[in-house]
This record gives structure tokens, sequence and C-alpha cells, in this order.
């Protein structure tokens, strides 16, 4: 019976480790930018992250100014413009890379580990936009976030059906992202064209 229980015990203890928490680091360049907190963009990034259902990874944001992107985006995509969100993937620690170039389907969230990638939003670009669209620039913010983890997980929007279902998919990361509470849904970042260089919305 004392056998019984001690590896009843063990069980427990072993199936319910806890998962590493995902990590958001937040740096800002250009501002100080008047209305936004970082500390608001990290708990939003994270609540996507965990609706999201994934644990023990990192992501990096950094909030800029129309300068600094501008120099991304001619940089890195020979645009010479600002644009609202890059994103920059890790791909190769993920095993993105490993995987068939356009498989559609759910992908298990244990493969995705380490460094998810970079967002780089355009704080200058998002309060245009804002403006231009009539609502709170936390709320842009929050859905330029949104769209550039899309990105790192592998969502394109080259097509009219990927388009549809990146924009779906952002609305329900901004949802989740603006709730009180957080719980994982078990979306599942899907295998779209990995990309290993910067993308951006427009």
């Amino acid at each position: 019976m004392a056998e019984k229980d001690k590896g009843s015990a063990g069980a427990k203890r072993r199936g319910s480790r806890p998962a590493a928490p995902a990590v958001v680091s937040i740096t800002t360049q250009g501002g100080p930018f008047k209305g936004v907190s970082a500390a608001v963009v990290r708990r939003r990034a994270s609540k996507m992250l965990a609706h999201l259902a994934l644990q023990g990874v990192e992501l990096s944001v950094a909030l800029v100014n129309d300068q600094a992107i501008h120099e991304l985006n001619r940089n890195y995509r020979r645009k010479d413009k600002p644009t609202d969100v890059l994103a920059f993937p890790m791909l190769d620690q993920n095993g993105a890379t490993s995987r068939r170039r356009g498989r559609r389907g759910p992908v298990d969230p244990s493969v995705w580990h380490g460094l998810l990638g970079d967002v780089i939003v355009s704080i200058d670009t998002a309060a245009r936009q804002a403006a231009e669209r009539d609502r709170p620039l936390l709320d842009e913010i929050t859905m330029l976030l949104g769209h550039g983890l899309l990105h790192l997980l592998g969502y394109d929007h080259k097509t009219d059906a990927e388009e549809r279902e990146m924009t779906a998919l952002t609305r329900e990361l901004e949802a989740a992202a603006a709730s009180r509470g957080s719980s994982p849904t078990g979306i599942r970042p899907r295998n779209g064209v990995a990309r290993s260089n910067k993308t951006g919305a427009q």
C-alpha cells in the first residue's frame, strides 16, 4: 500500500511539472513615446503567447520611430520607406527550416523553443494609422504585435486565403491580449512559407 502511494505521488509530481514561462523583452529606440507603456505591451504580448499555448519561448519586441524602421525596411526588404511592423524570425532555432515549404496544418507548440524572433513596431506609423482608423494607439500597436508574431510562426498573406486566415487570427490575438484573463485555446502555428528575412505588414 505504501509503495502504491509513493508511486502515485511520484507520477503526480512528474506529471504536474510546470512548463517554463514565455519571456517577452521590450526595447525602445527613438522614444520615449507618449501614451505607450512598455509594461502594457509586454503584458499583451505575453497573453498572445499564452493564447497560442507557447511556453518556454522568448519574444523580442522593439518599439521604434519611423526613422529606425525606415532604415531596417530599406536594408532588409529594399523598400525605401517606413512601414508599420517588421518581423525577424529565428527559424534555425525552431526547426522551421526542416519543414516542407508551404505545408499546411497545425504545428505542435513543443517545436517552438528559444527565441522566436524580433517584432519591430513603428510607433510613429502606428499613431498615424490609429488616427486614420479613429481608434486608440494601444489597439493599433496590439494589432501590429499580433500580426508580427504570426509572421514569426510562419503565417503569411501572399494569397487571399492566407490574408483571410491571418486577419482572423490577428483579431483573435488582439482579443486575447486585451482580455482580463488568459487561457490557452490550442490555436496552433502553421507551417506557412518560412522567411529568413524581415517581413513587413505592408
